[in-house]
């Protein structure tokens, strides 16, 4: 007969010996000694499972104690504030940083009732309690950024996260985090006023050079003007006529230096201004040679142009590239003597790029220059700068205006007295679908010389008296006006068919004059101004100007543009 023994819990050692005693004095009627035996080792066997089951007991408590332990470390030093509310926003716990952000004793957590929303400040309520109720009725992970104040009265920006966790009897109990962000919303509110005083800086250092240029436009006005009508006047003797081309000469140095810094700014600024479209790469660059031909003819050197046989087309600003390449040939021209040969080729550098060499035998650059030379204001030795001039910025807005077309200008030279090569490499795209077809040139018939009476308002007295005294030559009546006040006055007493006016006065803009005069006497105008920008001349056209004339301006120029706008004027 097998006796069958429970598996259930750890028996007492006492009452264990005393089960023992009490098997050993029943009387067992007809139980063999073999199943008695039987029986005692089965007991034994019990016994030691019984132990083993009490020590993995003992092992498991022991466990569940160290990751008690372990959560309650982890809870307790979490770099971020935890705490739990119930589902009325009510504290539950918090962990060490959760109680130092909201200022509380964390054993005081245990015996009161306080709520989360007493720290939130007034501007954060309605968030917060948006956030309560998107996390309870969600169930998923919540997140919000609001305003705190502890009990010290220490305010925080903090993004808080939630989710929620059903505990004993279905209550909702919420996990929240913490994690403090005022130093980060201090840090973007610093770069927020920094970003802001760039702004205003680049917009006053844009106005500046803006104002700059008309500054020094418009006293050139009055010398071109009178340069140009004295030299074209019919008994002026040879000599005349060379000093006024020597005059001329350097006033076009004077422009090409108020351009140049300009550029420059522009290019500080990231403001270099392209009006880009597909531009034929060999017809640019056969502009620019025709552009500096007088000048290699009249240093004696020769001129090679090895292009590629079949047009190639690039996206770009053909008044910027036409910059570009006869800067490079003026340079290449500077500093080569004569006789030598200046070369322009151009081959593919890649598949999709095209290769602009410009190649002289001139006088070369050093290694250290080399690293150099695309520094504003650079000059590769003062010996140079005494003999050649220049403020050293043309192969800088060179190497802008490449890169702002998505291409790259490099130099390389094998030292001094051995010449220069430049390397212009500037993406190629696929040859227009529509070229436009070379029309007949038919000179139009230029409609009928018709004389005017102007009004001229210009602030600079010396432009206003030469452009009146040239205009008067000219066939027209001419007013002279100082401002919009006087401008205003003279309109009332008379009837004029056209405005010039300058841009940069000093009360009134151009813009407001004109605006002031074409809505009481429905005058129009020319603008005459020393701002010359894409965007002016874009503000000029938008402003309503017929024209819009760049200082400084000759007396041809501006009848030329009178003449021009004649057929949009009433009568």
């Amino acid at each position: 007969m097998n006796v069958s023994l429970p598996k259930s819990g750890p028996a007492d050692p006492g009452l264990r010996s005393k089960a023992e005693q009490r098997l050993r004095e029943m009387p067992r009627p007809g139980l063999p000694p073999l199943d008695w035996q039987t029986t005692v080792d089965e007991l034994h066997v019990y016994e030691a499972e019984l132990e083993i089951q009490n020590e993995e007991l003992i092992a498991s408590r022991a466990e569940i104690e160290a990751s008690q332990r372990k959560y309650f470390r982890h809870f307790d030093l979490a770099p971020v504030g935890l705490i739990r509310l119930d589902h009325k926003g009510i504290i539950l716990e918090a962990n060490i940083l959760g109680a130092q952000m909201l200022g509380v004793n964390r054993a005081l957590l245990q015996s009161t009732t306080r709520s989360f929303l007493a720290h939130v400040l007034k501007d954060s309520v309605g968030l917060f309690q948006q956030h309560l109720e998107s996390a309870l009725i969600s169930g998923k992970m919540e997140m919000c950024e609001l305003s705190l104040r502890s009990s010290t009265g220490v305010e925080t920006f903090i993004r808080m996260q939630s989710v929620v966790n059903r505990s004993d009897g279905d209550a909702m109990d919420l996990y929240t985090t913490l994690t403090d962000l005022t130093e980060r919303r201090d840090i973007e509110h610093r770069l927020e006023i920094e970003g802001r005083r760039a702004e205003a800086a680049v917009a006053s250092k844009e106005l500046f050079f803006a104002m700059l240029s008309h500054e020094l436009r418009t006293p050139l006005t009055p010398i071109l003007a009178l340069v140009s009508e004295l030299a074209a006047e019919a008994q002026r003797s040879v000599g005349d006529r060379a000093t006024f081309a020597i005059i001329r000469r350097n006033l076009s140095l004077e422009i090409q230096l108020i351009d140049d810094l300009l550029d420059l700014t522009r290019i500080t600024i990231c403001k270099l201004e392209l009006q880009c479209g597909p531009c034929d790469l060999h017809a640019s660059l056969s502009n620019a040679v025709e552009i500096c031909r007088e000048d290699v003819i009249a240093k004696g050197l020769k001129l090679s142009c090895q292009f590629m046989e079949t047009p190639h087309f690039i996206s770009g600003d053909s008044g910027r590239l036409l910059q570009l390449f006869w800067n490079l040939i003026k340079n290449a021209v500077k500093f080569t003597p004569a006789p030598s040969t200046i070369t322009i080729e151009t081959r593919f550098h890649t598949p999709t790029q095209v290769l602009v060499e410009f190649r002289d035998t001139g006088i070369g650059i050093d290694v250290d220059a080399l690293n150099h030379i695309f520094d504003p204001f650079y000059q590769a030795a003062p010996i140079i700068k005494e003999r050649l001039g220049g403020l050293g910025l043309g192969l800088a807005i060179c190497r802008a205006i490449a890169e702002a077309h998505g291409g790259t200008l490099s130099a390389t030279s094998a030292g001094v007295g051995f010449g220069t090569t430049f390397r212009v490499v500037l993406p190629v795209i696929p040859t227009p679908a529509h070229l436009p077809t070379p029309a007949l040139q038919t000179i139009p018939p230029k409609p009928p010389r018709r004389h005017f009476k102007l009004l001229l308002l210009e602030d600079h007295l010396d432009t206003r008296v030469v452009l009146a005294r040239l205009l008067r030559r000219r066939g027209y009546k001419v007013v002279e006006a100082r401002d919009l006040a006087e401008a205003d006055a003279i309109c009332c007493h008379e009837r004029f068919d056209l405005l010039l006016t300058d841009i940069g006065l000093p009360e009134a803009s151009g813009y407001d004059v004109l605006k002031a005069l074409n809505e009481k006497y429905g005058l129009l105008g020319i603008a005459m101004t020393g701002y010359g920008t894409n965007a002016d001349l874009a503000k000029g056209r938008e402003a309503g100007f017929l024209d819009y004339l760049v200082k400084p301006i000759s007396a041809d120029d501006l009848d030329e543009a009178i003449q021009r706008v004649s057929v949009k004027l009433p009568g």
